[in-house]
């Protein structure tokens, strides 16, 4: 009889299990369909929603998008704190990361600084966390959370969720966002009024109105709202690089090919994205690809 009952609880167990993980698939699908018209009338010219929020201390930027790679190709990177690091690195104020270990589990030990080549003595160090789904999961889940981050920042949260369309089409939720403490927020002004200073994001909010009294034309976002928006893009960016050439097993080669398209892809909003020249990026990258590797000295 307890032999039954234990048979029965362990198969409730994994009926639940399969409820909940239906739900989390059943969640993206909804999804997905809800934002089907944002998709097809995106302003990026191709399949991209992106939202931003500022919440009190909290920022966040979330990207919606299709991607035209088989979900295979996301569990290649999903399975992989090597190539995350790779797609990191593609940032240009990344400048070095490596896979380590923290609390038992996979971390990348990271160091950011400028958006020009910078020696790692004058670079600042974050740490983010590594976490998957289960492999073969319907909905790919990679979570890389960080304690503290450069200007003050705290909680860093990169999160990433997909789910295939097809044989070779998938849906993509990037989720980025952190928590800005007075430090954090003294420096980011500090930045808007020199580096920053113009710099913009992609969505539009209605300008006051003119001493005319006349509606005023819509503009982009400045301040906190367009840093978290290119930082959003920036990282999707990335992702979109790492997906396509996923399928190159050499890292040296892998690389090689994102980085000319995070530059290129970056370089069709100008506006926002823009920071180095082609060339400059790219011999730049060539030198911190070296800066990428495994604790212990192994090699990329």
């Amino acid at each position: 009889m307890q032999t039954l009952a234990r048979l029965f609880l362990l198969y409730l167990g994994a009926v639940l299990a399969t409820l909940a993980h239906s739900a989390d698939l059943g969640e993206m699908q909804s999804l997905y369909r809800s934002l089907q018209p944002r998709l097809v009338q995106s302003p990026f010219q191709r399949e991209l929603v992106l939202d931003s929020t500022e919440a009190s201390e909290r920022l966040s930027g979330d990207i919606y998008a299709t991607l035209d790679v088989p979900l295979a190709s996301l569990e290649l990177v999903n399975r992989s704190p090597q190539r995350w690091c790779e797609i990191l690195l593609l940032i240009s104020n990344t400048k070095s990361c490596i896979v380590g270990r923290q609390d038992e589990a996979p971390a990348l030990q990271m160091r950011m600084g400028t958006k020009g080549p910078q020696a790692l003595a004058s670079t600042t160090p974050m740490d983010f966390r590594f976490e998957t789904s289960a492999p073969q999961a319907a909905v790919l889940e990679t979570h890389l959370s960080s304690a503290t981050g450069p200007l003050g920042t705290k909680d860093g949260t990169l999160r990433v969720q997909a789910i295939a369309l097809g044989a070779r089409k998938s849906f993509i939720h990037l989720h980025y966002s952190y928590r800005s403490s007075l430090a954090g927020r003294l420096a980011t002004g500090v930045y808007l009024q020199t580096l920053g200073r113009g710099k913009v994001g992609f969505s539009k909010e209605q300008a006051p109105p003119s001493e005319a009294n006349r509606p005023a034309d819509a503009q982009f976002v400045g301040g906190v709202r367009g840093i978290i928006e290119r930082n959003t893009m920036r990282y999707f960016m990335a992702l979109s690089c790492g997906l396509q050439f996923a399928g190159t097993e050499a890292s040296a080669q892998r690389f090689a090919q994102m980085a000319p398209c995070w530059y290129d892809e970056t370089e069709r909003y100008p506006q926002q994205l823009h920071e180095l020249g082609r060339a400059e990026y790219l011999e730049m990258k060539r030198g911190e690809y070296g800066r990428l590797g495994l604790v212990g000295g192994e090699g990329p």
